[in-house]
């Protein structure tokens, strides 16, 4: 039976990882180990997807076919067939901005020729009075900063990590997996980053500090005229182990911005 629904997956870098290249080179080299082990997984739950008729059709916007023009492409077509679209959008990024294969980047905010937004304006012009956008997700870094964006041009909810995405896989792979399978989104992607961070954790340890709590103790402090008598003090005794994950762990939390319920 037909989903009624598409999926455009634009993906800039073919598979290699999509660090900022200002993270030290080591970091990136561990992380980029721990991915290759698993990027595969993608890839994988894609053919699943498609073979289970979650979606009509599937658009693999990959390589030099990752550009702004073959987007728009898509997204009228889709819309002129009345399916449903879901972008999952694997590439580079900075604040406010997503790097294509070929340029000109997509950039967030308004006005300028060539950006996010200007993609509604741009497929009004070829006879679709709105974009049938429904769900965006990014593991580009800032992806958050794109968020108002994809909404401004339609879409339901868009998922992207708060800065730097230090955990792009299997992240992915868990939040469309947990999507497809009817998780609201903002339990797909609160339980995706979740699911995630253990396997960073050699990468990526958390620090620990021992916290302390005030307690009075009494001891004695005879004197002359009161051999038995007894004093107090306040000393400082452990209380347990305050745990503050890395700060890649922290930048990479997932933000949801409009439906928080929308589900597949």
């Amino acid at each position: 039976m037909p989903s009624n629904k598409a999926l455009i997956v634009l993906q800039e870098n073919s598979g290699q990882t999509p660090f900022d290249q200002n993270i030290p080179a080591s970091i990136r080299q561990q992380a980029t180990a721990v991915v290759d082990a698993l990027a595969e997984n993608l890839e994988n739950l894609l053919a699943t997807i498609q073979a289970a008729g979650r979606y009509d059709v599937i658009h693999r916007l990959t390589d030099n076919s990752c550009t702004r023009a073959q987007l728009l492409d898509a997204l009228v077509l889709e819309t002129q067939n009345q399916r449903k679209i879901d972008l999952i959008v694997l590439g580079h990024g900075t604040s406010e901005k997503l790097f294509l294969k070929v340029t000109p980047h997509l950039r967030g905010g308004n006005g300028a020729s060539g950006n996010i937004r200007s993609l509604l304006p741009d497929a009004q012009a070829r006879g679709v009075n709105s974009l049938k956008l429904r769900m965006v997700y990014m593991c580009n870094c800032f992806g958050s900063t794109l968020n108002d964006d994809w909404l401004a041009i339609g879409a339901k909810s868009s998922v992207g990590s708060r800065e730097l995405d230090m955990m792009p896989e299997p992240m992915t792979t868990f939040f469309l997996h947990n999507w497809v399978t009817g998780q609201k989104v903002k339990d797909a992607a609160k339980n995706a980053y979740e699911a995630t961070i253990p396997f960073y954790l050699p990468i990526y340890p958390p620090t620990t500090e021992i916290t302390y709590r005030t307690v009075e103790v009494p001891y004695p402090c005879p004197t002359l005229t009161n051999p038995l008598r007894m004093c107090t003090k306040r000393i400082q005794v452990p209380d347990g182990v305050k745990v503050t994950p890395h700060t890649y762990v922290k930048q990479t939390e997932l933000r949801v911005a409009g439906n928080q319920n929308l589900e597949f």
